[in-house]
This record gives structure tokens, sequence and C-alpha cells, in this order.
């Protein structure tokens, strides 16, 4: 599953931190938004990717399935 945004992109120095909580790109943000989000993403035993570039940035959201008897 993919969340596209179009804004101005994550900056490079910034990525590699972005799921770290209490780390925002905005004044008001709290920091805790990616980070919850892969904290529950991982409980499922999934993954969380970003890519970014200005005027797009992608998260990638892999989550396992399960076969049913």
């Amino acid at each position: 599953m993919d969340f596209i945004d179009t804004g101005p992109g994550v900056p490079p120095d910034r990525l590699q931190n972005s799921f770290y909580p209490m780390i925002s790109g905005r004044a008001s943000g709290t920091g805790l938004g990616l980070s919850s989000t892969q904290s529950i993403i991982g409980q499922h035993r999934g993954l969380v990717e970003c890519e970014s570039e200005p005027g797009k940035t992608d998260f990638i959201i892999f989550l396992p399935l399960e076969e049913t008897s």
C-alpha cells in the first residue's frame, strides 16, 4: 500500500531519522506520527519505507499475508 504526498519532500538529511520519535519537519509537529505508525505496522510484522524527492514523498507499507486453511 502506498501513500503519496506531492508536497516539498523530505530533505535527505532528515529522511534517515524521520521514523524516530520527536523528529518533525513542522514547527507545530509532535514528531510522533511516523514513529507510532512504524510501531503499529511492526507489531503486525510489517514494514514502512519512505522514498522522497521534491514534489513527491512515497510511504510504502508492507504487511505479511497469512494463508487461511
